[in-house]
């Protein structure tokens, strides 16, 4: 591993369910350790309920507010705000704002882009729910199913 600068908006970028991923850090990069994403999420994007099995994921907000799911808790997070969902929790997170969500996603150890990578090449924007089942699979997540809100 060696040192790295990656000036802004620099990185691989992809779409993503419907967001846009950019990677800043990935397995090369960090000798495996860890993933780091900015990701833009559209107004009123919605992740499926999701475990990573492998993988801990954290995410730092930019801009915008989160609406987190995490087993049976729910909570809205804010620019500034740092969240921690470990690894093998069920968990989903959605933008109900108006407004871009921006985030840093990171996920240690490494991995996570690979994911993306692949999910981006296969299906682009919207991909069919059996095809996004199959690949979050080959890379240790599993989908639990649609986001349905509590009342």
């Amino acid at each position: 591993m060696s040192a790295l600068h990656l000036p802004a908006g620099a990185g691989a970028g992809h779409h993503f369910l419907g967001t846009t991923m950019t990677v800043k850090a990935g397995e090369p990069e960090t000798g495996g350790a860890l993933t780091l994403i900015e990701q833009e999420c559209p107004p009123h994007f919605a992740t499926p309920w999701h475990v990573h099995q492998k993988d801990d994921e954290a995410f730092y907000v930019l801009s915008g507010t989160v609406r987190l799911y995490c087993g049976d808790r729910t909570w809205e997070a804010g620019s500034g705000d740092f969240v921690l969902l470990p690894r093998d929790l069920p968990h989903a997170f959605a933008n109900r704002q108006d407004s871009p969500l921006r985030l840093l996603q990171l996920t240690w150890p490494a991995g996570f882009e690979h994911f993306a990578a692949d999910i981006a090449d296969l299906t682009g924007h919207a991909p069919d729910p059996d095809l996004l089942t199959e690949v979050a699979a080959r890379h240790g997540y599993r989908i639990i199913g649609p986001l349905e809100e509590k009342s």
